[in-house]
């Protein structure tokens, strides 16, 4: 055999073993659906692929911090909401009351309403959500408040919890009762106090300091309002950095199916071709020799 012929013959086996290879590595992509199948396909791009996958873990755990607090949060108003509607009406009850023509009967049966609102504020004031009462401040596990007689008294503590939705963003997650229910069961009390002993300037008096009460509920369900805006923007703009990673993760790993087809196709024709030249120099090697 010529030694142009032994060349001939290396370089088709390299040739054969090579379109085997891209062979193997075009069916993987066809039948895996992933162009970077190993670190050593690309370094730099399965560096990326990692750098974005933390991205997306980074995101995942700020997407479950918003939708805890957004739920705390959303629970929080809601109860608020309700609270409102009962000061109002225990308010309505009192100017009832502040009419001097009723009769002991009329202020005994209002002051039983007023008592039953009060009782519906404090239920609301202990609501426990998650096994959490959610205006005992840090104290969490015990009721924010006791009740003895008409005197209520807060036993949570003013801490106020910050929750981490975002780079350098915080929501306030809770509300301590002392600073929303505080100024409500102060005039709730008064008025019920002043109605049952059928006291006619105290209830005058009382009546006076709901509208304190009022604003301070006003004030803090506008925070609320305001943390929860912040939740929704910050989840809606992480949800599109979130699509925008996954599709450049998709650009960098998926493979074109139509184009690793093809090809599948070119590769085979290829080491078809090789193998038919490979046989034909054989043949003629072996002629060779014969002559």
């Amino acid at each position: 055999m010529r030694i142009t012929d032994a060349i001939s013959s290396r370089n088709i086996l390299q040739n054969v073993a090579m379109l085997n290879e891209r062979l193997e590595r075009a069916s993987e992509q066809a039948s895996s659906g992933k162009k970077l199948l190993q670190l050593h396909d690309s370094p730099s791009a399965s560096a990326e692929m990692v750098q974005l996958g933390q991205q997306l873990a980074q995101i995942d755990q700020y997407q479950t911090s918003a939708e805890t607090g957004g739920f705390f949060l959303n629970v929080t108003d809601s109860t608020l909401n309700s609270v409102y509607n009962l000061v109002t009406s225990v308010y309505t009850r009192g100017s009832a009351a502040a009419n001097s023509s009723n009769d002991a009967g009329t202020l005994a049966s209002l002051a039983s309403e007023i008592q039953s609102q009060r009782d519906q504020i404090f239920s609301l004031a202990n609501a426990q959500v998650r096994g959490r009462y959610i205006f005992a401040g840090a104290n969490v596990t015990a009721p924010a408040y006791t009740i003895a007689g008409n005197t209520v008294t807060y036993q949570g503590d003013a801490e106020v919890n910050k929750l981490d939705i975002g780079s350098g963003l915080q929501v306030q997650e809770n509300v301590p009762g002392s600073s929303v229910f505080d100024p409500v069961f102060a005039s709730v009390t008064a008025l019920l106090t002043a109605v049952q002993g059928g006291d006619q300037n105290a209830i005058k008096s009382a009546l006076g300091q709901f509208s304190g009460a009022l604003s301070t509920l006003n004030q803090v369900r506008a925070r609320l309002g305001v943390d929860l805006g912040k939740l929704q923007e910050a989840v809606t703009t992480r949800q599109d950095l979130q699509s925008n990673i996954k599709a450049r993760q998709a650009t960098i790993s998926d493979a074109d199916l139509a184009e690793a087809i093809a090809d599948i196709n070119r590769t085979q024709t290829a080491l078809q071709a090789t193998m038919n030249i490979g046989a034909l120099l054989g043949r003629k090697s072996l002629m060779d020799y014969l002559g």
